[in-house]
């Protein structure tokens, strides 16, 4: 399945949006992901919603995608319970399934950087994908400041949850 059509596929199993549909299908979801009812859901249960009730088998199947989503997810709404800011809440569910599509986005791009797939872009797979990052919307000027400004751990080497982290400053976009 080519980029396009996994994104395509992504979008139309994803209810993001204010339609009376997506409103509908979101609570569908929520009902049989939230199985205890507790109003929360934990990462274990997105992780095996995402498998048995949303069936996005290669979402389910890229665990660096879930985890960023659930992180910023989970965050986007203060919390008025003990509990509340380390899971999902039922008011956060829109976000996180919107974060899902953005982050598998930039696991698809960072897939492409990452050429030997060892799951760290080196200085060189960086440079060597300046064209693609000028595709995506982010022409870099200077490849070896940009990968240092991106190398937030100052580890040598381009982890996924930085690379998002600049993606999104950047407006990076596949698309």
């Amino acid at each position: 399945m080519s980029d396009e059509q996994i994104l395509q596929d992504l979008d139309s199993k994803l209810p993001i949006s204010s339609s009376p549909q997506d409103v509908t299908k979101r609570k569908q979801y929520w009902s049989c992901i939230d199985v205890n009812g507790n109003g929360y859901i934990s990462l274990a249960e997105i992780d095996k919603g995402l498998r048995d009730v949303i069936r996005i088998q290669i979402l389910f199947d890229t665990k660096p995608v879930i985890m960023r989503a659930f992180q910023a997810a989970k965050k986007c709404l203060k919390s008025t319970t003990k509990h509340g800011d380390d899971y999902v809440s039922k008011a956060e569910f829109k976000y996180l399934l919107n974060y899902l599509r953005q982050y598998y986005e930039y696991w698809m791009m960072f897939r492409k950087l990452d050429q030997n797939g060892d799951r760290r872009v080196s200085p060189a797979e960086f440079n060597a994908a300046m064209p693609l990052l000028k595709k995506w919307g982010v022409p870099v000027q200077n490849a070896q400041a940009a990968f240092k400004e991106i190398d937030a751990n100052a580890g040598g080497f381009v982890l996924f949850e930085e690379f998002c982290d600049w993606a999104i400053r950047k407006g990076a976009s596949i698309d």
